[in-house]
């Protein structure tokens, strides 16, 4: 079934800039069901400002992309207090977006296997693409670094052009890449459309 994403409104303070391992740690801590599942994706909180090392959030966002069949296990995160890195966050009530085929798509974070530099990276990307028999052109954005479980993992930001609209879903529903249950790996279009937002139990009303 196709995915679509959840998105949570955040009430919190300073959470740490680098924290998707700690976010999905404190996901899983509230729905250990959540563990090991592969039609779960988990993007980076978004906030008001970052400093430094730390993303200061005040009325920030969550963005889950899920399918279906998750959302009776996603409902209980709402109002319940997550501890991220030491930091409480606590979530509202989510609405729905549908994906939208869009034939530009970015990723703040892309991760492939001893892919340490830009060649071995874009090699990746070409075998990912080709494994969804997906036709596009990347360009490779700000080299980045994340700690999951202590280890240091590299990465680039990423954006693919030219997609027709089949292959622009089929990238956003599979990601490109692993540790999508940690922020990476994870497509939007440049700019998400907000008419494609339906609170949540309208959507289900809808569809009873």
């Amino acid at each position: 079934m196709t995915p679509f994403d959840l998105l949570y409104p955040v009430r919190g303070g300073a959470v740490p800039l680098d924290h998707g391992y700690a976010l999905f740690s404190a996901l899983c801590a509230r729905v250990p069901a959540l563990h090991g599942r592969a039609d779960l994706g988990v993007f980076t909180l978004r906030g008001e400002r970052a400093e430094g090392a730390a993303l200061h959030l005040g009325r920030g966002t969550l963005r889950l992309r899920c399918s279906p069949e998750l959302v009776p296990l996603l409902l209980p995160l709402t109002s319940a207090p997550l501890n991220v890195a030491g930091r409480e966050v606590v979530l509202g009530p989510p609405v729905l977006r549908a994906l939208e085929p869009s034939p530009s798509l970015h990723a703040r974070l892309v991760t492939f296997k001893h892919a340490l530099d830009a060649a071995s990276f874009l090699r990746g990307v070409s075998r990912a693409l080709g494994a969804l028999a997906c036709d596009a052109r990347p360009l490779l954005g700000r080299r980045r670094v994340v700690r999951i479980q202590g280890r240091r993992v590299v990465g680039y930001a990423l954006e693919l052009h030219g997609l027709t609209g089949e292959d622009s879903l089929r990238v956003q529903a599979r990601g490109l890449g692993g540790r999508r249950h940690m922020g990476c790996g994870l497509f939007l279009p440049p700019r998400p459309a907000v008419r494609g937002v339906i609170p949540l139990h309208e959507a289900f009303a809808n569809a009873a």
